[in-house]
């Protein structure tokens, strides 16, 4: 049975598992089908110096992680893309402008997944971090990308995936009604309302120590 699958004409390089590229390119859809590792490219944005930060609410119509709050932007690095452009995920998303420059490099990310749906997505993750103190409803999010925004206190985020922290209110919330129009909402998360990244992955991306 085809399993339904976002882009799945969108080229993607293929590469190993120690994270070289190969040169080969696949589609989206027979990478997700064979398992290939490939390249992601994430943006984080952070506010008031780190202490927040920003997650967007995946459409409900995506393949993987439907609904789940997740990083600011994210997506899949096309075959041939410089970094810089890979960034385009962030205007493409959320609707706003920033210069790659402005990006600072955190890390690099594996990730593996096998989801019930068939698909095996083992991606490479290329971690960037922005510092942006905009408020949420100056965001243009594609509606049919995002379906809400919302920033927590960065420290408790990273105690929710942990467990110290059962639920979470956000600091400030947006739902996206259509492109251009976001209503205020209040908004108290669990972790199971989160794409599962690790407790120590968030550090990582935060800069935050072991101790809170």
């Amino acid at each position: 049975m085809a399993v339904q699958q976002n882009d799945p004409t969108e080229l993607l390089e293929v590469f190993t598992a120690d994270g070289q590229p190969t040169g080969i390119a696949k589609t989206r859809a027979a990478i997700h089908l064979d398992g290939d590792w490939h390249l992601a490219f994430h943006c984080w944005i952070v506010r008031d110096g780190g202490r927040e930060v920003v997650l967007q609410r995946r459409s409900l119509v995506k393949d993987t992680f439907a609904g789940k709050w997740d990083a600011a932007a994210a997506g899949h690095w096309r075959f041939g893309e410089s970094a810089a452009q890979a960034a385009r995920e962030i205007e493409e998303e959320l609707g706003i402008h920033v210069p790659f420059t402005a990006l600072v490099f955190q890390s690099r990310e594996r990730n593996a997944r096998e989801f019930s749906n068939g698909l095996t997505d083992r991606e490479l993750h290329d971690v960037y971090v922005l510092q942006d103190d905009r408020p949420l409803i100056a965001y243009r999010p594609d509606a049919a990308e995002v379906i809400g925004l919302a920033a927590f206190r960065s420290a408790d985020l990273v105690a929710l995936a942990e467990g110290i922290l059962s639920e979470l209110d956000a600091l400030e919330t947006v739902k996206v009604v259509d492109v251009g129009s976001l209503e205020p909402i209040t908004l108290r998360v669990t972790r199971e309302d989160l794409v599962p990244y690790s407790a120590d992955r968030l550090r990582r991306t935060f800069g935050i120590s072991t101790s809170r």
